[in-house]
């Protein structure tokens, strides 16, 4: 999983710390985080883009020199960001402003590390929620479950189309099928389809959006077309 993390904190020995301790938790969890670190508000705000913001938790130090981090939070949610904040703070007192901003939570100073794996545990689990994550060779993938067309089994392997590529997974389509959302159906015993994709369904095949035919197996048309008709209708009043 890849997760990216921006603090704004004003101490370059807090910063440095949770930094660290954020590193030892995604070696532990196979995760990959990307750091984005400022010392003050004016330095954060020279680069900021709300536009093009990738970050997926904000790490925000109520009190700095030039800012207050609350202020920060205020402006990131007015601009629609919706991801996480969490607080840093040495002052319980401060805990309740965190309620005007959605903020996560707040972590005391020096950050405990029980503290901030409960918090990092949670958005890992939120995040994986929208992807599917997978080993492929040498390095860890996560694909938006939209973007994935079908999962197609070739022996002790797995291609996994995506509506960008094509990737290879080393697994078996019972052991895949356990993790996907419910818009995912196996439709024969080398094909898992996505739902979401499917233009035109006959007896015997499914087109999908990118023109690729599939083949369903006669076991699984009955439960396919009861499922299909399920999902095709499930906004209907």
């Amino acid at each position: 999983m890849r997760i990216s993390i921006t603090i704004i904190e004003d101490q370059k020995s807090e910063s440095s710390a949770l930094k660290e301790k954020i590193l030892f938790w995604s070696k532990k969890t196979n995760s990959d985080v990307v750091f984005s670190i400022y010392a003050s508000g004016n330095e954060f705000y020279r680069q900021y883009s709300p536009a093009s913001d990738p970050t997926d938790i904000y790490f925000l130090d109520i009190q700095l020199g030039d800012t207050l981090g609350l202020d920060i939070a205020k402006d990131l949610r007015s601009h629609g960001y919706q991801g996480v904040i969490i607080f840093l703070t040495a002052f319980r007192e401060y805990v309740f402003h965190g309620y005007e901003v959605h903020a996560m939570n707040y972590l005391l100073k020096p950050v405990k590390e029980e503290s901030l794996y409960l918090c990092l545990n949670e958005v890992a689990r939120n995040l994986e929620g929208r992807y599917y994550i997978f080993r492929n060779k040498q390095e860890i993938v996560q694909t938006p479950f939209h973007d994935i067309l079908v999962f197609s089994s070739s022996f002790h392997y797995v291609d996994i189309m995506t509506t960008g590529e094509t990737y290879c997974q080393y697994s078996s389509l019972n052991t895949i099928i356990e993790h996907l959302p419910r818009e995912f159906i196996q439709i024969h015993r080398s094909y898992i389809v996505n739902m979401e994709h499917i233009s035109k369904l006959t007896k015997a095949k499914i087109i999908l959006s990118n023109k690729m035919s599939v083949p369903i197996g006669r076991t699984y048309l009955t439960k396919l077309t009861e499922e299909f008709s399920k999902y095709s209708t499930r906004f209907d009043a």
